[in-house]
């Protein structure tokens, strides 16, 4: 049975926000070789070009950015193997009173006891807003921090389960290392198998590989639809050395 390889971005691939590893670059673009392998983040198409490098994306069959909100496909060019990206796909994110919800969003981090607030705590992106606390003007030092104070409060959890008894056509779940994801109901991860990779789940075992994959990580939805299926599986890691040793294993093996 022929294996599809679905991939995970930040914390999976890559350290979170930043460029993949060279040398990790280099076994993976090999591996990937006479693989079908598919990119599945929560980071913009942009965000992914510049963490994971051309030579790979050039290499893997399609990009699942936004939570999978937006689908691109590498239409080659037969005589050098380069080609253009051209996306097939994008959802919208939906709310009424959107003004609204993006004031509460604002007194989350006022009310928020971590000290360090460096603006720009949310984005909007393909079919979904990526929220965050300590705000995307943060350096890697203020970054770290944040995620060390989460770790031990569980801030982003309390917030994820707040936001989501509030409303209720919305869902909410972590993403990379201190941010939250925000889409409508059912624009999640598990869409790039109900809209791209259905069909494919009869004949072939679909593999993949992320770092939030406990509720209420942003992986969760894909991995459960995986799990509950017989030619499905999820695999956790921690970091990319995680998977850069799962490469060498039986399950990475076939093709």
């Amino acid at each position: 049975m022929n294996t599809i390889y679905l991939f995970d971005v930040d914390g999976t691939l890559t350290p979170a926000k930043k460029d993949i590893d060279p040398k990790f670059a280099t076994q993976f673009l090999n591996w990937s070789k006479a693989r079908e392998v598919y990119i599945v983040s929560g980071g913009s198409f942009i965000r992914i070009l510049n963490q994971v490098k051309r030579p790979i994306l050039d290499q893997v069959q399609g990009i699942f950015a936004c939570m999978g909100n937006a689908y691109y496909r590498n239409h080659r060019n037969k005589s050098d193997g380069y080609g253009e990206w051209i996306r097939l796909y994008e959802n919208s994110f939906d709310i009424k009173k959107k003004e609204d919800f993006y004031a509460a969003l604002d007194w989350i981090v006022k009310d928020s006891p971590f000290h360090i607030k460096t603006g720009r705590h949310y984005e909007e992106r393909v079919g979904m807003i990526n929220f965050s606390i300590v705000g995307r003007n943060a350096t890697m030092e203020q970054r770290k921090a944040y995620e060390e104070y989460d770790a031990e409060f569980k801030e982003r959890e309390k917030i994820v389960k707040k936001l989501s008894k509030k409303y209720k056509g919305i869902d909410f779940v972590i993403g990379g290392a201190v941010s939250i994801d925000i889409f409508n109901k059912g624009n999640d991860k598990s869409q790039v198998i109900d809209r791209v990779l259905k069909d494919k789940l009869k004949d072939h075992r679909i593999v993949f590989v992320g770092d939030r994959i406990p509720f209420p990580g942003n992986d969760h939805s894909l991995a459960v639809l995986l799990k509950e299926h017989k030619n499905g599986h999820a695999v956790e890691v921690e970091s990319w050395r995680d998977t850069a040793k799962l490469l060498s294993t039986d399950l990475f093996a076939s093709g």
